[in-house]
């Protein structure tokens, strides 16, 4: 039968993205992926990141907000200085790299039209990059970048399981799925799961950070290297 996986932020970490495939014993052709955002930038192999990503049938790819970054400079070749800075130059040099082996126009279509805000399954159950404010999920949020960069549904969560309340912002759905704040954070390079949310964000864009793809039904995970250790 096929699976559903979900899959934290790969951050151009295409040896860690090999090793989860591997161990989760990924089907191409029938599983579905559902990648929870920021492909792009920090480690150095974005471009074949995308690549492998482009051959699941059945990829579900969340926007996070550095592939906005990278969507913005391979789509009309802006460079945001912020971005420069925070791992886009390794996206460049990857694009570079990989120019005559890569289909540059589906990787632009990739960043524009393949990936998406956030998604909700029919149990109800959202993937979104970074999280929202408003209960009934990102469409209601003041601005459709929030989704991108928030981080407070993460800290509400936390602040909840301290006060032992569940803050009202996760009530309107089973689960939800975020990236964007990594667990090294907080001491962590497993998945974190406070109420019904899960945080995949387990560091593959640092240097002593992993991968992680996790079996959405069954909860059960698989985790790369240390990325130390790869790179």
């Amino acid at each position: 039968m096929s699976r559903v996986l979900v899959m934290g932020d790969i951050h151009g970490n295409l040896h860690a993205f090999e090793q989860c495939i591997e161990k989760s014993e990924f089907d191409f052709e029938n599983d579905v992926l559902i990648q929870l955002g920021d492909v792009s930038d920090r480690q150095p192999d974005t471009a074949l990141v995308v690549e492998k990503l482009l051959s699941i049938k059945n990829l579900i790819a969340i926007r996070g907000n550095h592939d906005d970054w990278t969507r913005k400079w391979i789509s009309n070749g802006g460079q945001d200085s912020t971005w420069l800075a925070n791992g886009g130059q390794e996206t460049i040099d990857s694009y570079k790299k990989e120019n005559t082996r890569i289909d540059l126009e589906k990787h632009r279509q990739f960043f524009s039209d393949v990936q998406v805000n956030h998604y909700v399954d029919d149990e109800n159950r959202i993937f979104v990059h970074g999280g929202f404010t408003n209960s009934k999920g990102p469409d209601y949020d003041l601005t459709e970048n929030q989704c991108l960069w928030d981080r407070s549904l993460w800290e509400s969560a936390m602040m909840g399981r301290k006060i032992d309340l569940e803050p009202k912002v996760l009530s309107g759905f089973k689960e939800i799925y975020i990236g964007h704040t990594p667990t090294l954070n907080f001491f962590e390079d497993q998945p974190m799961n406070i109420f019904n949310v899960w945080n995949l964000d387990t560091g593959a864009g640092h240097s002593t950070g992993r991968l992680t793809i996790m079996d959405v039904y069954t909860k059960e995970y698989w985790q790369s290297d240390s990325t130390d250790s790869l790179y």
